[in-house]
């Protein structure tokens, strides 16, 4: 899965709103600089996420950026899809025609990442916003690193039982 910078950016952006931004707006300003994103670029996706609701802008002294709802009722996916307008690259590769000898309706290749992009939308749109805050809290408060890869065998503790990916029955 291949997210852009602007799906990365506003991913960053919509967690430091959630986890800073319950008491009062918080400015471009202030997530440019805790985030490290380049502020003109971060106020053309704060315009895209507030054009789908997703936030609240106001302009002058007192304001700033406030989640448009609750953080338990935005999905990752969801910002995703308004940032990106698409999940994963795997749309791409099932754009792609399948030169085999029979077609790409029986295409193997084409069933497994048709199970990957099952997994990932079903994983994207069980997490909220609010879950990822939380771990977010608790990542800072006990200290854990995070790996840069999957551990071995084991899912992230972010993903619920319900939004671990179960495997999909092979057709055959």
């Amino acid at each position: 899965m291949k997210i852009s910078t602007r799906g990365e950016y506003g991913l960053r952006a919509m967690l430091h709103i959630a986890m800073h931004g319950e008491h009062s707006p918080v400015t471009s300003h202030e997530i440019a600089r805790h985030q490290a994103i380049p502020e003109p670029y971060l106020r053309q996706i704060l315009a895209q996420l507030s054009k789908d609701g997703l936030i609240h802008s106001n302009r002058g002294p007192q304001g700033g950026h406030v989640l448009g709802r609750p953080a338990s009722q935005i999905t990752i996916r969801h910002i995703l899809m308004t940032l990106e307008g698409q999940i994963t690259s795997v749309d791409q590769i099932l754009a792609l025609p399948c030169h085999i000898e029979i077609g790409s309706e029986h295409c193997a290749i084409r069933e497994v990442f048709l199970e990957v992009k099952a997994a990932v939308e079903r994983i994207l749109s069980a997490t909220t916003l609010e879950q990822v805050a939380e771990r977010q809290r608790e990542i800072l408060m006990r200290g854990i690193s995070v790996p840069h890869d999957l551990p071995s065998a084991s899912l992230l503790p972010i993903l619920s039982d319900s939004a671990r990916p179960q495997p999909a029955p092979r057709h055959r």
